[in-house]
């Protein structure tokens, strides 16, 4: 009798445990659910689609998520405070102009211009730079190393840094999980 008692006691013990540990499942599910629709949300592209062709080069900082927009502007300050004369040619692309890209020196003609049809560019995390010196856009290596060098310092991902095969010295991006580093004696403007 007392052992029956013992036994039940104990299967009403482990009932209890395996609703506890559905509960938490449960729990773990929903929490997960609710950090991916929070990533999502934060990787979503903004509303603010330019008209006109999908191809188009767009460069307006306007067009950058917020987090990347002020990573850009902090980062022209330093650069122009530094006497580097920088030039953003790129900054959000559709996905057809990415795909377009992608096909130049594979099924296109042309030199290859970008290694991933999966851009951050078409995610408003990232934008693309020039020398501001007509004939020296691209060819200027140390203008690209300075420019990286903030670019790091601020928080930015600078394509410059990259392993060899898709080093991408005029490409800059922001992180998902990224923040902008403001250094000494700069501040966020309003």
């Amino acid at each position: 009798m007392h052992s029956e008692k013992i036994e039940r006691r104990k299967r009403e013990i482990r009932s209890r445990n395996r609703k506890r540990r559905a509960f938490l499942g449960m729990m773990v599910l929903f929490v997960l659910m609710l950090l991916v629709l929070f990533l999502q949300k934060i990787g979503r592209e903004e509303q603010s689609v330019s008209p006109g062709n999908p191809l188009d080069r767009i460069s307006s900082l306007e067009e950058l998520n917020e987090k990347t927009r002020e990573a850009a502007e902090l980062f022209l300050r330093i650069a122009e405070e530094e006497g580097l004369p920088v030039l953003v040619t790129e900054t959000y692309r559709t996905q057809e102009r990415q795909e377009y890209l992608y096909e130049q020196g594979r099924s296109r003609p042309g030199q290859v211009v970008t290694w991933t049809k999966n851009s951050n560019h078409t995610k408003r995390n990232a934008f693309d730079i020039a020398k501001n010196v007509p004939g020296e856009e691209y060819s200027d290596l140390e203008f690209f190393r300075k420019c990286a060098e903030i670019g790091r310092e601020i928080g930015l991902s600078p394509g410059y840094y990259w392993e060899e095969g898709k080093r991408d010295m005029p490409h800059f991006e922001m992180k998902r999980f990224g923040r902008v580093q403001y250094p000494e004696g700069y501040e966020k403007t309003p």
